[in-house]
């Protein structure tokens, strides 16, 4: 049996506590109540990826796991929460990656510390998708691009909101063909898809789950999407990449977090209870219905991915010269 020394010896080559180390039924605790933290309004598809989980994670993770929606301006509602929750893990945050790499480089004061929310683990991934209205004489990609050149009083394109992945993919698009369009932001996917099936917008840019039921049913066409392969979804889509603009890859990350201080082990137990959820076919399911690609990682690869990401949105974001007031 091993002891003491050797336990404690083992943790700090580990990096766990040594006082964790000493307790390893803490890996095993069963929480008595969790909080899965959505900041969307229930309905849309953070708030279904988010009861799916807590469904998985319930009895498993915590005797009892909820959600609580908690919809916001700059995810401050959601991130207070957060921050006012106990250190234990009971408060689960699930987000898109991109409010914790793009907001830093937009906001001068966030009223919160975006590193309060330590990652765990990603759990999907989509692909953000051009399309063009009916209304639009244009077949594929470089006929669009063609079309706006030549009618610039015309040409625009819709956003999920200013200072989204979307608006700042349309930018890359504007700076990689030397198109002049118009950036129409929509408070959520919602509105700018109505536009653009009445066409009264000639493109919109956003996650290719809002517009595949549309395009698959002739009412808009799907142009491009902008993963760094072709998404089984719709294999008959080109990537930008494809296209010939080399770097314009954007993809979004679900993820979750925990607030920061939480225990290592804590985190550890969190991020393998989330790969089981990935592995069952029902939660599979739900999130391949809305277009995500099932996606896990270790906290370290995602931690990466978002110091990453961080990185290269500063220069985008400052060349733009897009300003929050704007």
């Amino acid at each position: 049996m091993l002891n003491r020394r050797i336990i404690l010896s083992a943790a700090a080559v580990a990096g766990i506590s040594p006082l964790l180390a000493t307790r390893p039924s803490y890996a095993q605790h069963v929480l008595p109540l969790a909080k899965v933290l959505v900041g969307f309004p229930p309905g849309g598809s953070a708030d279904v990826i988010g009861r799916a989980l807590a469904e998985k994670l319930r009895g498993t993770y915590a005797t009892n796991v909820i959600v609580e929606n908690k919809p916001g301006a700059l995810a401050a509602p959601v991130m207070q929460a957060l921050i006012n929750s106990e250190p234990d893990g009971s408060a689960i945050y699930l987000a898109p990656h991109s409010i914790g790499t793009l907001y830093p480089h937009l906001y001068s004061k966030l009223p919160y510390d975006p590193v309060d929310a330590v990652p765990v683990s990603v759990i999907g991934t989509f692909d953000f998708a051009l399309s063009i209205a009916n209304n639009v004489p244009a077949r594929n990609f470089g006929e669009f691009i063609q079309w706006c050149k030549a009618n610039p009083d015309k040409a625009a394109y819709g956003s999920l909101g200013n200072g989204t992945s979307a608006h700042f993919i349309g930018y890359m698009i504007s700076q990689a063909t030397g198109v002049s369009w118009n950036h129409v932001p929509y408070k959520g996917a919602g509105p700018g898809v109505q536009d653009l099936l009445a066409g009264h917008i000639p493109s919109l840019i956003g996650p290719l789950g809002d517009a595949l039921t549309h395009h698959r049913a002739g009412k808009v066409r799907v142009i491009a999407i902008s993963g760094s392969q072709r998404s089984r979804f719709l294999p008959e889509a080109p990537t930008f990449e494809e296209l010939g603009y080399k770097g314009l890859i954007v993809m979004e990350r679900f993820g979750i977090y925990v607030r920061r201080a939480t225990p290592a082990i804590v985190i550890e137990k969190l991020n393998r209870d989330i790969a089981n959820a990935l592995r069952a076919d029902d939660f599979r399911a739900t999130l391949e219905k809305l277009s995500y690609e099932v996606r896990g990682s270790s906290p370290q690869e995602f931690d990466a991915i978002i110091k990453a990401e961080t990185t290269r949105w500063g220069p985008v974001v400052k060349a733009s010269g897009f300003k929050p007031e704007n």
